[in-house]
């Protein structure tokens, strides 16, 4: 076997283990801690724009649950979970949880659209957060979600893609929505 032929066998096993390594650190999750004395655990409030036009704000959800999926149309893991996002959605539609994917990107709302022709997209697709207020997260990465209880406070952050209607994750959003 010529080292051409041995490079064509290694480099995608390398690189298969690679991803593999980069999307298991990435995809895991882990929950706010420390004391709540003193600590404000509350998400920052984010202005936006609903599809339907209306103006909204975290702070006009209070009192509902809120489940907020930060993504981007160049995110490929993003655009992959948000079939699964829009079936959570429907599942909880009349428990009163919120499910908001804000996008990051600082595009044209008309651009952005254009890039999700054939996806299946949740209802509250947010195109026009503020950027500023945005900022107060300080993603690192994305996706990212981040589940709310119904004061605003943060109940659990999830970094990496999710499989939002699968039974393991219903079952953990029922637990954490029972606290």
């Amino acid at each position: 076997m010529t080292l051409k032929s041995k490079l064509y066998i290694i480099v995608p096993v390398v690189l298969s283990l690679v991803l593999i390594v980069v999307f298991s650190l990435v995809s895991r999750d882990f929950k706010i801690s420390g004391s709540t004395d003193g600590q404000d655990l509350s998400a920052p409030d984010i202005e936006f724009k609903f599809p339907n036009g209306r103006s909204g704000s975290l702070k006009s959800l209070r009192g509902t649950p809120v489940l907020i999926n930060f993504w981007a149309t160049w995110c490929e893991p993003c655009l992959e979970e948000m079939p699964s996002l829009r079936e959570l959605e429907r599942i909880y539609r009349n428990r009163g949880l919120h499910v908001l994917a804000i996008n990051i990107e600082d595009v044209a709302e008309e651009d952005l659209r254009a890039r999700l022709v054939g996806i299946k997209l949740p209802e509250n697709l947010i195109f026009q957060a503020s950027k500023a207020q945005l900022a107060a997260y300080k993603l690192e990465g994305i996706p990212v979600s981040i589940l709310l209880d119904k004061d605003g406070a943060v109940l659990k952050v999830f970094e990496g893609p999710r499989d939002w209607d699968s039974t393991e994750m219903v079952r953990q959003l029922e637990e954490l929505l029972k606290k």
